[in-house]
Formats: structure tokens, sequence, C-alpha cells
């Protein structure tokens, strides 16, 4: 076997792959459509954000859970929210709704969250900004700082209304004088299921973005820029999770893929390997990609080539792939156990093949042609190149 037709194989090999891996890739977006798994994935992750984790408390995730209700109830988010209307959408929805959630009145969502936006809506939800405006002259001289505003803030509600607990010593050196109106506000305004951890990761960051001037609302700018770079960041983790899992639903789509069209790769390089016209087919096909792709015309036209050619893929070869055992005696066909478990391996063989994506195929096959070309096609000369002395 020379060089080029061991090229060939493997543009054979590549585009089939590519063919079908743009077909598991159609599958994996309408399941992860329908089923909102972008938007579970990134609710859950600010969950877990704001309750400090999977090995939080069960009062701090059951708090997280309740204060996620309200961000998402916000205008900020909830206008980010493109929720499917269509029969069957919601049909999904319902079948793959947590049933344990029973505190949430709707699990929809945006697959997205800008971060400027979460910072805004926690901050508001909290009523951060609402509580720096009780503050009693807020200057450099009173040494108010937002820190001091988030320690006390899981005390306001139990102090506000004991005059005579430390807490309230505590709340008037913050807030000077306390008269109705603020007892009110933090009464009936300030959200009551809020977790313990999230008060210490905003104080720890309130801490860390307090500047030299000690102007409150300088601080408070910088406070929110903070917030942004600590939801971001958990983002960037959450979505390496994200993409861990849709790699995994990924093979496992793959090797259905595989199964279902009996697509098999050693198969695929036997036949290949002995047949040179679906080799040339499957090469000319190849070299036309991209007419294939945007042309609607060339794609009727090398699916008829691809049809003719019958592709080593389909059940209609799995007489092919079995080298069945002559029958004495009866008519009972004898397959041998070594050839079902190359098939098994062949199917699994393609199924990674195919989770690795269309985008990692297509670049594979251009470098292929590129190989198969002796290299990419040079730069013709015109007058307006500068000539070369």
């Amino acid at each position: 076997m020379n060089l080029p037709v061991v090229v060939d194989i493997t543009l054979g090999l590549v585009f089939i792959y590519l063919i079908l891996s743009l077909l598991a890739s159609e599958i994996q977006e309408i399941i992860a459509t329908l089923l909102q798994w972008r938007a579970k994935h990134l609710r859950t992750s600010i969950e877990l954000l704001l309750s400090g984790g999977s090995e939080s408390e069960k009062s701090d995730i059951i708090n997280a859970i309740h204060l996620v209700q309200k961000l998402y109830n916000d205008p900020l988010i909830n206008t980010l929210n493109h929720q499917a209307k269509g029969k069957v959408e919601k049909h999904f929805q319902g079948i793959t709704k947590n049933p344990d959630k029973k505190v949430i009145e709707k699990q929809s969502g945006p697959s997205y969250l800008p971060s400027e936006t979460f910072s805004i809506t926690l901050l508001d939800t909290l009523k951060i900004p609402e509580l720096i405006n009780h503050v009693k002259h807020p200057s450099k001289e009173a040494k108010t700082n937002l820190q001091m505003i988030l320690a006390s803030y899981k005390e306001l509600k139990k102090g506000i209304n004991n005059p005579t607990s430390a807490s309230y010593t505590k709340i008037q050196e913050i807030y000077g004088d306390i008269d109705q109106k603020f007892i009110d506000f933090v009464n009936n305004e300030l959200p009551d299921e809020v977790p313990d951890s999230l008060i210490r990761s905003l104080s720890v960051i309130a801490q860390r973005s307090r500047i030299k001037i000690g102007d409150l609302t300088e601080e408070v700018n910088q406070f929110k820029n903070e917030v942004e770079t600590w939801f971001d960041r958990s983002m960037d983790r959450a979505s390496g999770v994200y993409k861990r899992n849709a790699k995994g639903v990924a093979i496992l789509i793959g090797i259905l893929v595989a199964f279902l069209t009996n697509t098999d790769t050693f198969h695929l390089v036997k036949r290949l390997s002995q047949d040179s016209v679906i080799r040339s087919t499957i090469t000319q096909s190849a070299s036309q990609r991209i007419d294939y792709i945007n042309d609607q015309e060339a794609r009727k036209e090398i699916e008829k080539l691809l049809g003719n050619a019958s592709i080593p893929i389909g059940w209609q070869n799995i007489n092919q792939q079995f080298e069945l055992l002559d029958t004495t005696k009866s008519n009972i066909v004898y397959i041998r156990i070594s050839q079902v478990f190359k098939l098994i391996c062949g199917w699994i063989v393609s199924g990674f093949a195919i989770a690795m994506g269309a985008p990692f195929w297509f670049d594979i096959l251009n470098k292929v042609i590129n190989v198969r070309n002796a290299g990419p096609k040079p730069v013709a000369y015109t007058k307006d190149q500068p000539s070369q002395k």
C-alpha cells in the first residue's frame, strides 16, 4: 500500500467522521435545548456559588435556592430568559423539572448571565445600596466602610428590635440614630433567606476592595467590580464542568450514532483499502467540502455519488462484516464471537471519533487535503504586488 492510498483512506475516514459528527452535534444540541441543560447548569452553579459550595450546610443551600429565585425574578435577569413556548418544549420542560425543589416557582432561566447584571441584581436583592443610604455621615472621619455594613448584615433583623442587645449598639455605630423608618426598612425589605457563607464571601471581597481614599461611594463601585470578577471566575470553573459533562454525553451519542448507522471503523478501513471506487468517490466529495456545506445543489450531487458508491456504513453491510461459518446439518448460522467483539470495538472507536466534534474533523480534513494536494495553492503574482529585486 503506497502513500497516496494511505492518504486517501485517511481522507475518507475523516470525511465520514465529519458528516456523522455534524449529525451527532445536531442531536446533542436538540437535546440540550429541549432539556435546557445550559440554563439548569447556570442556575445550579449560581446556587453553589451563593451557598459556598456543595459541602455547605443544608440551611445555606436552601437559603441560596430561595435567593437565586429572587434574583431570577428581578427584571434585569428575567428579561434575559427566552423560554421556548412550543408545546413539545413545554412538555419536555415539565418532564425534566426537579420535584424536590418545591420552593421554585419555575425552573426556566437564561443560558448566559453577564457578570455586571449578576452583580447589580445581587446587591439590589440584598438591599446593599439602600443600607448605604441609611448610613449616617458616610465619610472618612466616620470610618464606616462596606465591610462593617456586611459584618452586621445578619444581625440587623434581630438586633434592630432589641435595644438592649450588643447588636443594637453595633448597628447604632454604623447607622447613627435608629428611627422608625429604618426599622421598617430592615423588617420589611431585607431578605430573610441569605446564606451565611454568602455574607462571609462578600465581606472578604469588601475587605479586598477597600481603597485608600476611604470614600464609601467609591468603595461600593470597586466592590461591585470585585463581585463581577468573583462571578466570572466561578462561571469559568462551571463552564469547565459543563464541557466535561457535555463531552461524556457526546461520547454516548457518538456510540449511539455509530451503532444506528453501523459505522465500524475497522470495516471502513478494510473497504476503503480494497475498493478504489468508493475511495475515489469519497475523496472527490471531501475535496468539494466547501460546496457541500454552502451549496444545496452540490450537496445533492455528492449525496447521489455517495449513494451510488455504496459507502461502507449502514446495516446493509452486515453480511460483509461477518464471515459466516458453513453449516452442514442444519440451517443455523454460526458467527464467531471474535467477530462480534470486533464489531462492537469498531462501533466504540467510531463513537469516540464522532464525539471529537465536527470542528475537529473539519480542521483535520483541511490539513489532509493540503497534504494530498502537496501543499496549499501558491498565491498568484499580480501587477499590484511589488517587484522582486
